[in-house]
C-alpha cells in the first residue's frame, strides 16, 4: 500500500489489492454447470439446415454458449501470454496514468471521451482481482466461452472453446465529482467452433445509486467476438450528491454476453468496481498538526470529488526527506506502541471537529510550555485524529536526550520516558519548520485522498 500523495523522498506508488467481495458482482462467474446448460438448451431453437450448412453444426440439436471466469485451457496459454504482452505495450506508466485519467474527467465535452489504455501495473496482477489506488482501480479477468451441442437423443457434446481477456478500469478524481468505468473484451484464441468468427458480443453500462450519466459510448463496440478485436466501451457518470455536505455512493456496472450464430446469448456477465464514495463534505481549518497554530490562514476551498473507499490511504514521511525530525518522532511513537503504523498497526481515524482538534493539541502541547529556540511542540497521534490526546484514556510520554537528539523536553513538564502501549500520546519539541510544514503536508494528504471524519488511514515512516 502506498499513498497517492507522498511526503519526502517517496518511491513510485504501489497498487493495493482489494477482495473481489468488495464491489465485484462478477466474482466466480460460471454459467457452465449441467443445470445451467440444460436450462439454456430448453430455451434454444433446434439448429436448422441452413445454419448447419454455414457452421458445420449438425441440424436438429440445440446449441448453447456459457461463460466461465478464471479458466485457461492449456492449449490457449501461449496465446494468452502473447495477448497480454501486446496489450501491455500500449500501457501508460504508474505516474502517467492518473494524469491521463484526470485530463479525461476534466473534459467537459462527452463526445470527446474515449477508452483509455489501462495502466502498466494492472498487468502485474492478471487474474488477481481488483488492484489500485484511492482514485483508480483495475482488474484483468480470464474468460472462457464454451459452446455445447445437445443432440436430439439427449447427449451433450462440447464443440468449441473461445478465450478472451476482460480489461476493467475505473477512475475518479479527488477534485471532480465525475467518474468513469470502462471495459474492453478481447478474444485471443479459439478451437473448433470457437475459432470461427460467427459470434457477436453485446454489452451495456449502468449506474445505480447516487449517479447520473455524463457521456461515453455506454455500449461495447464494434460487437465482433473475433480474434484480436477490442470490443470496448466507456461510461462516464456524475454524482447526484454535489450539494454542500452531500455524500453519495454510486454503483457503476457493465454487463455483457456472447452469442454465436446458432445459439442464444450466453448468460450475462456483470462486473462492478469496488465501492465508490463521492462527496462535497470535505472541511479543513488547517489545524491538523504542528505547534503553535497559525490562526487566520485561509484554507483552500475543496469542492466535490470521488474515491474508492476500500483503499485505506497512507501518509508517508521519510527520515531523510523534507521533515526528518517529525518522521523520527512518529517512528519512535509508533515503536512505543501508539497506533497508526503501516502496515500492521491499528488505523488512525480522521477528526474534523475544530474544537476537539485544538483540545487534543492543548493537552499534548500545553501553551505554557516554553518552546526552545527554533523548535515547536509536536504530538502524536495527530491532533486531527480520534486517537489524539483528549480522545484516549492513556497518558503522555516523550523521548529525550541522551537517548535521542531530536526531542528537547524539559523534565519539569512531567512527561515520562520509557512508556509503551497503545493508549496515550507522545509529545516532543522538534524542528519548527519540520513540524509546521509536515502538518501542511498532512493537510494536503487529507485533501488529495478525501479523508473525511472517521475515515481510516495509516502513517508510514521510511528511511
Amino acid at each position: 500500500m502506498s499513498p497517492d500523495v507522498l511526503a519526502g523522498n517517496a518511491p513510485v506508488p504501489r497498487p493495493v489489492r482489494l477482495s473481489t467481495a468488495d464491489g465485484d458482482k462478477a466474482a466466480g462467474t460460471d454459467s457452465c454447470s449441467p443445470a445451467a446448460l440444460d436450462a439454456a438448451a430448453a430455451k434454444a431453437k433446434p439448429v436448422d439446415a441452413a445454419t448447419a450448412a454455414k457452421t458445420g453444426v449438425p441440424a436438429g440439436g440445440r446449441a448453447v454458449t456459457c461463460l466461465r471466469t478464471g479458466d485457461i485451457p492449456a492449449a490457449g496459454r501461449a496465446a494468452r501470454d502473447a495477448a497480454i504482452a501486446e496489450a501491455r505495450r500500449q500501457a501508460p506508466d504508474t505516474l502517467q496514468a492518473p494524469r491521463d485519467a484526470t485530463a479525461t474527467l476534466r473534459d467537459d465535452d462527452p463526445q470527446t471521451k474515449e477508452v483509455l489504455p489501462i495502466p502498466d501495473w494492472c498487468y502485474d496482477h492478471v487474474g488477481g482481482g481488483w488492484w489500485g489506488f484511492r482514485t483508480s482501480m483495475c482488474q484483468i479477468t480470464d474468460v472462457a466461452v464454451y459452446i455445447w451441442y445437445g443432440t436430439p437423443s439427449g447427449q451433450r457434446v462440447h464443440i468449441g472453446t473461445a478465450l478472451a481477456l476482460e480489461y476493467a478500469y475505473a477512475f475518479t478524481s479527488d477534485l471532480i465529482d465525475r467518474f468513469a468505468f470502462q471495459v474492453t473484451v478481447r478474444k485471443y484464441w479459439g478451437e473448433r467452433i470457437g475459432a470461427s468468427g460467427a459470434a457477436t458480443i453485446t454489452g451495456a453500462a449502468y449506474c445505480t445509486g447516487d449517479c447520473k450519466p455524463d457521456g461515453g459510448s455506454g455500449s461495447l463496440r464494434p460487437g465482433q467476438f473475433r480474434d484480436g478485436v477490442d470490443n470496448e466501451g466507456d461510461s462516464y457518470w456524475l454524482s447526484t450528491r454535489s450539494e454542500p455536505g452531500g455524500i453519495g455512493y454510486p454503483d457503476p456496472e457493465w454487463e455483457w454476453n456472447v452469442q454465436y450464430l446458432f445459439t442464444l446469448p450466453s448468460t450475462t456477465r456483470s462486473v462492478s468496481p469496488p465501492s465508490i464514495r463521492c462527496d462535497n463534505a470535505f472541511e479543513d481549518d488547517g489545524n491538523n498538526s504542528g505547534d503553535p497554530e497559525t490562526p487566520g490562514i485561509q484554507q483552500p476551498t475543496i469542492g466535490a470529488g470521488c474515491v474508492f473507499l476500500g483503499i485505506v490511504p497512507v501518509m508517508e514521511y521519510s527520515k531523510t526527506g523534507f521533515y526528518p525530525t517529525l518522521a523520527q518522532h512518529i517512528e519512535a511513537a509508533q515503536q512505543s506502541g501508539l497506533p497508526g503504523a503501516y502496515p500492521n498497526g491499528v488505523v488512525l481515524t480522521r477528526l474534523q471537529d475544530a474544537a476537539k482538534k485544538r483540545a487534543n493539541g492543548d493537552r499534548a502541547c500545553p501553551r505554557g510550555w516554553v518552546r526552545p529556540t527554533g523548535k515547536s511542540c509536536d504530538e502524536y497521534p495527530f491532533r486531527s485524529t480520534y486517537q489524539g490526546a483528549t480522545q484516549t484514556t492513556g497518558t503522555g510520554r516523550t523521548f529525550a536526550p541522551p537517548t535521542v537528539a531530536w526531542c528537547e523536553m524539559d523534565p519539569a513538564w512531567g512527561l515520562p520516558t520509557g512508556v509503551t502501549g497503545p493508549d496515550g500520546w507522545s509529545s516532543c519539541m522538534i524542528d519548527r519548520n519540520d513540524n509546521s510544514q509536515g502538518g501542511a503536508a498532512l493537510g494536503s494528504f487529507y485533501r488529495s485522498n478525501r479523508v473525511l471524519d472517521l475515515d481510516p488511514f495509516f502513517v508510514h515512516i521510511t528511511p
